[in-house]
């Protein structure tokens, strides 16, 4: 392969304009995550690029217009689609830099008015946005539901913040509750002295990795709501004392004893020993969030391993092309 950088930035036509293709750009910088809603990220052009520079900005971008980019190294063919979006926002002044959101910021806007005393996830969905495809995880009973003039968005903001159910788009769907889903067959490998341009890891031992669980079972019970009477869930605490990562988890279960039985299980999970943290690497091969890499280190033999990446941070400019991708919990065989 051919290690000259290149990237191909797409806008496809729409009712305003016809399509049109930008060869350079001065920066890219794309975020994404199963942490958060929307994957997110910002291109600043340069002043001279010949397709607008006759005509207004605000002509040729607005927020909603789609958009896609393709970074990499070498040919055309060679090119992988880091993020494929919608415009959110315009800068009012040169350079211009262009906010951006994935598909979910449509799927955001869906006005969502349901009202149900017993429903699962993947049905309260099915009803509220029919026309998104979905991977959602069948069995997860919600209980009582009421929403009003709301939307998506904050339907989704809520299911994270009191049901720790993470929203993210993978494939073009609509993923919630899985995280860690298998999205690649292969394996990358980075070894952290030869592979890496620098790292922010640390390695610790089950007995240096502090960690409490803290879980709740999703659904409040439905007579509850229906009598007014007070919060039905279960909760269960787990794990060490002083611990310097305390986790809040929401978990699917009936009763107290599998909820004690989840909590546990998280906690065994979180106390592998093993890397923390990022390390920073260059953009081939192209990451994305959920799946599996292999570290290896020349130094530190015995420290191999497989994790899951939780979340990277892509640039593309006058330094480089980069990729820095944060690691989630290694990988059981």
């Amino acid at each position: 392969m051919d290690w000259i950088m290149n990237a191909k930035v797409v806008f496809p036509e729409n009712e305003r304009r016809s399509g049109f293709t930008i060869r350079r750009i001065s920066e890219a910088v794309i975020e994404t995550s199963w942490k958060t809603i929307c994957d997110t990220g910002e291109l600043i052009l340069p002043g001279n690029v010949k397709d607008f520079d006759s005509k207004k900005v605000k002509d040729v971008f607005r927020r909603g217009d789609k958009i896609e980019i393709y970074l990499g190294y070498g040919m055309d063919e060679d090119l992988k689609l880091e993020f494929t979006g919608y415009i959110d926002k315009v800068s009012a002044d040169y350079p211009i830099t262009l906010r951006l959101e994935d598909i979910m910021w449509k799927w955001k806007q869906i006005p969502v008015k349901f009202v149900s005393e017993n429903t699962s996830l993947k049905n309260f969905l099915q009803k509220i946005a029919p026309d998104i495809p979905m991977d959602i995880d069948a069995t997860i009973n919600l209980g009582a539901v009421r929403f009003s003039k709301s939307t998506l968005g904050e339907v989704l903001r809520k299911l994270q913040e009191e049901y720790s159910l993470y929203s993210f788009v993978r494939n073009g769907k609509l993923t919630i509750g899985k995280p860690y889903s298998d999205v690649k067959k292969e394996i990358p490998s980075f070894d952290l002295e030869r592979n890496c341009v620098s790292t922010s890891l640390n390695y610790l031992s089950r007995e240096e990795r502090l960690v409490r669980i803290i879980g709740q079972s999703i659904q409040t019970l439905a007579k509850a709501v229906k009598n007014k009477e007070k919060d039905k869930k279960l909760k269960f605490e787990f794990g060490d004392d002083n611990a310097n990562d305390t986790i809040n988890c929401t978990f699917n279960v009936q009763n107290i004893k599998e909820l004690e039985c989840e909590v546990k299980r998280m906690y065994d999970l979180k106390k592998k020993e093993g890397w923390d943290g990022s390390f920073l690497t260059f953009g081939y091969p192209s990451l994305q969030h959920g799946e599996k890499i292999k570290l290896t280190s020349s130094l530190y033999p015995d420290r191999e391993g497989i994790y899951y990446v939780d979340s990277i941070k892509k640039t593309f400019n006058k330094d480089g092309f980069r990729q820095e991708p944060e690691l989630g919990p290694a990988y059981n065989k």
